[in-house]
């Protein structure tokens, strides 16, 4: 039993020599779903990337290559033309927000303001922006929480949503 056992392992490992361990091939190189970095035109309203400058992204209802972003045209370009003073922290159109970075008023540099604006549907109507405004205070030598600023945060809105009835009775 022994003898067949150890003729079965010779024959068996003798059989794999022949085998031919190749190297794999190369993975190729993947592209990005977008096929570049994306970049948001003001002007157009649109997405774009690669060296063409289309991707079909955009929230214009004439197109057919429309898609569910969670933004509104108007009150994007309305928001972005309305914190164009202040210094852009985070901007977001797939998750719907635009973040600025602190901001000091040159009247009272004892305090310091930065500024949320969120979207939450792509309509054109008030509910669809929500603006808060972060606070601090300089105490101390240090930059202490203030709370919100919600008289600041209802004006930022209000001269949004005004921005954005002027770029729809222009188009």
């Amino acid at each position: 039993m022994r003898f067949l056992s150890v003729v079965i392992l010779v024959f068996s490992l003798s059989s794999c020599s022949s085998i031919n361990i190749t190297k794999p091939e190369p993975e190729p190189k993947r592209q990005s779903i977008f096929g570049g970095p994306l970049t948001y035109s003001t002007e157009t309203g649109e997405f774009s990337t690669g060296s063409d400058g289309k991707t079909g992204l955009n929230n214009n209802k004439k197109n057919n290559l429309t898609t569910s972003l969670p933004v509104n045209e108007l009150l994007w370009k309305s928001s972005l033309d309305i914190l164009d003073f202040m210094s852009l922290k985070e901007v977001d159109p797939f998750g719907g927000v635009i973040s600025t970075d602190w901001f000091i008023n040159e009247n009272n540099n004892t305090f310091r303001n930065k500024v949320i604006v969120s979207f939450s549907s792509s309509e054109l109507k008030a509910t669809s922006i929500k603006v808060s405004v972060i606070r601090e205070k300089f105490e101390n030598n240090k930059w202490v929480a203030d709370g919100f600023s919600d008289g600041l945060a209802r004006k930022i809105e209000d001269l949004i949503l005004t921005r954005a009835r002027e770029l729809r009775n222009k188009s």
